[in-house]
């Protein structure tokens, strides 16, 4: 299911700057108690990660996730193409990959002002 991403550099994406990035998940596991993660790589090395919160649905209905980026986290991209993955470690303790997108799935531009 992979998406695209456009961050701005520096930017907050939490409830109080641009909003969360979000996911509706309709084939993922039952997420309640998961301990849910995005990791930003470049080149197989991570450069980010943030947690993310099951907020909406209950199971097995669509599930919606949301992963908050703060400011200090996006000025670290610098301004170059990404890929990621969303994970989460489910309360019985398996891993799974919710999403993934490779090379030139999430994007930074730079800072606006």
């Amino acid at each position: 299911m992979a998406v695209v991403i456009n961050l701005n550099q520096g930017d907050d994406y939490s409830s109080i700057g641009q909003g969360p990035i979000q996911w509706t998940l309709t084939n993922a596991p039952n997420l309640a108690s998961a301990a849910i993660t995005l990791e930003i790589t470049r080149g197989g090395v991570v450069v980010a990660t943030a947690a993310g919160a099951l907020v909406g649905a209950t199971y097995p209905a669509p599930q919606v996730v949301n992963v908050t980026l703060s400011d200090t986290t996006t000025d670290l991209l610098t301004l170059r193409s990404y890929a990621y993955v969303l994970r989460a470690v489910l309360s019985n303790g398996d891993e799974v990959t919710l999403d993934a997108g490779g090379p030139g799935s999430l994007y930074a531009t730079p800072r606006m002002g």
